[in-house]
């Protein structure tokens, strides 16, 4: 079985491949590496961990640029995903080698060099979403601010009640400064893609 934790795998938490499946726990470095020696002597029982068995491991998908990996499997129903973050991107390209040895020419790799438009284009959209969602906030704000009624719990549902609440004790100014603290970090995000495309790689089952 090969584990990754700490400074040497995972960063904040345990990732084990082993021969039908990957586990992926959230434990303290300190816990990953008892519970790694563990693995290694022959324990499987990990709490709380995340088991993806290689019977239903549909693909494994990482950005070269990131130090993350995202694992799709089927579980019976629709297709469900699980994330593992490494320490580095070295630690990452020893997880995809090991599972594609395991899998022993039975998982296909493919690599996509994204392009600027394309690298851009989902940061965007939901940048451009993210704007025009605070600006109906702020608008909705002000009419709190103006005296309107905040609805009550019983008369509508509770979420729709606790988002007006909270509307009317942040204000529109604080609604606004918000929208734009969310605005920037998606144009953050577009410009770090714009700045550095990805380039994916997929490891797919055969």
């Amino acid at each position: 079985m090969d584990c990754f934790i700490g400074a040497g795998g995972a960063s904040d938490g345990l990732i084990a491949i082993g021969d039908a499946e990957i586990l992926v726990a959230d434990v303290e470095p300190a816990a990953a590496r008892t519970l790694a020696q563990a693995l290694a002597e022959g324990v499987v029982e990990v709490p709380g961990a995340k088991h993806v068995a290689f019977a239903a491991l549909s693909s494994v998908h990482a950005n070269q640029h990131r130090d993350d990996v995202t694992i799709k499997y089927w579980d019976g129903k629709t297709t469900q995903a699980v994330y593992a973050t490494f320490a580095d991107g070295a630690a990452r390209d020893r997880a995809l080698t090991s599972l594609e040895r395991r899998f022993a020419g039975r998982m296909r790799r493919d690599e996509t060099q994204y392009g600027a438009a394309r690298a851009i284009g989902i940061p965007l959209v939901s940048t451009v979403g993210i704007a025009l969602f605070s600006w109906l906030l702020v608008g909705a704000a002000q009419e709190l601010a103006d005296g309107a009624a905040v609805p009550i719990r019983h008369a509508v549902r509770p979420q729709t009640a606790g988002a007006a609440a909270l509307l009317s004790f942040i204000g529109p100014i604080g609604t606004a400064l918000i929208g734009m603290i969310a605005t920037a970090a998606g144009l953050r995000w577009a410009y770090q893609r714009w700045q550095k495309p990805p380039l994916m790689i997929r490891l797919t089952r055969r």
